[in-house]
């Protein structure tokens, strides 16, 4: 929908201001030119987004939700350019310049500004685009007189962004994300649900609710299209910032988060050392914490929260953590790693249950206290949810909450047997 951002500029005027007449004064446009845009977006749309009386322009219920998004997309513009501005000691940009930029930005400028970024060189860049490469750096050169504020360095290697065109790249894919709710509530509108959800998962605790909740609404709707991108939390957090991800599942921060983002808490889960079934420590006779030492694990990644946790339990005890001479960030590979080598390795409670009903693992009998830990989902804050997301998220709360959804051994402590 980028290419109608010149009419949805107009059409949230007109909610804005009641009448085309004064949207057309406060976009700077005649009159005619918004009533042929909103007329184009109708069209275009299939749907009615104003009522005309005698009084002016009331907004249908898709018209005013429309609105709200095209003002929220506005509002991150606004926000990038004035993020851009402050990020350059040189400027001292108002309210005027942010508001203009907001208004102003052209579709190819925006796709100039994403495509050069994304590959470091207006000739690629315009390749990707299909354009002249004098096309894409004029359209540049326009987004810099248009922001008063030097967007990019052109070196020998090619074209890359200055501190506050990295500031305004952020704040433009959040603006897309918004266009990209657009698309899906258009549908929505017309009976279905239909889009993209990416979601960034977390090692550990998300196989126990996050695959049944995928299945229900890629079931329920045909139309949604699901990725899955896994990392490491300060990655996964830096995607969902720049809108390449839409939520983040996996064990919530313990500390206060930023105000971009909001944590919605589903279960509880606590971390268990976990063994292959014919492990030595398995058959030993009042089990230590101690004696694990004496045997091979694999960690998990340097100074994440789960190898802090790790850490945690033997500090608790006054030994020292296992060796860090292997470690590993994705659970399959754990697995693999404890069921072909032998290594100990700690795992979420309710994933070890689940393979050690099938036989893969066992839960070694020791303790692991003050290891708990929130599991549920990271999204933007400012951003409102698609209608594909709110899917997900009804669909993630479904999956916790049936009878029998979670294992047992959730609430076990995990010290009296071993669970194979």
């Amino acid at each position: 929908m980028l290419p109608m951002l010149r009419s949805l500029r107009a059409m949230s005027a007109v909610v804005q201001h009641g009448t085309t007449f004064a949207a057309a004064e406060a976009c700077h446009v005649s009159q005619p030119a918004i009533t042929r845009a909103i007329q184009r977006l109708e069209r275009d749309c299939g749907l009615d987004l104003f009522l005309r009386t005698a009084r002016g322009m009331a907004p249908t219920e898709p018209g005013r939700q429309m609105a709200a998004r095209v003002m929220a997309l506005l509002a991150c513009l606004q926000t990038g350019a004035r993020e851009a501005l402050a990020s350059d000691a040189s400027k001292r940009g108002g309210d005027g310049t942010t508001g203009r930029f907001a208004r102003s930005v052209t579709p190819s400028q925006i796709q100039a500004l994403l495509s050069v970024a994304a590959w470091g060189s207006e000739s690629r860049a315009a390749q990707a685009l299909g354009i002249s490469q004098p096309a894409i750096h004029a359209a540049l050169q326009g987004l810099e007189r248009l922001i008063s504020v030097r967007l990019f360095y052109k070196l020998p290697s090619g074209t890359w962004l200055t501190p506050p065109g990295d500031a305004l790249l952020l704040r433009t894919r959040q603006a897309l994300a918004e266009l990209r709710g657009l698309e899906s509530d258009l549908a929505a509108w017309q009976g279905e649900t239909r889009g993209t959800i990416v979601i960034g998962t977390l090692p550990l605790s998300v196989p126990i609710f996050l695959p049944h909740a995928i299945q229900t609404i890629m079931q329920a709707h045909p139309g949604v299209r699901v990725g899955i991108i896994d990392g490491t939390y300060e990655d996964l957090l830096q995607r969902l910032r720049s809108a390449d991800i839409d939520v983040i599942a996996g064990a919530l921060r313990r500390d206060p988060v930023d105000d971009d983002i909001r944590q919605i808490a589903l279960f509880e889960d606590d971390l268990v050392i976990v063994a292959r079934p014919d492990h030595p420590c398995l058959q030993q006779a009042g089990l230590q914490l101690d004696d694990l030492t004496r045997w091979r694990w694999v960690t998990p990644l340097p100074d994440t929260p789960a190898d802090r946790l790790l850490r945690q339990i033997f500090a608790a005890q006054g030994l020292a953590p296992p060796s860090g001479r292997l470690y590993a960030n994705s659970p399959m590979m754990t697995q693999a790693l404890v069921q072909q080598t032998g290594h100990l390795a700690i795992a979420s409670r309710g994933q070890a249950q689940i393979e050690a009903r099938h036989g893969n693992l066992c839960i070694v009998p020791v303790a692991t206290p003050g290891t708990g830990r929130k599991i549920g989902l990271a999204l933007r804050t400012a951003t409102q949810a698609s209608p594909q997301l709110h899917a997900l998220l009804q669909a993630c709360q479904d999956a916790v909450a049936a009878p029998g959804s979670l294992p047992a051994a959730l609430r076990a402590d995990g010290s009296a047997r071993p669970r194979c």
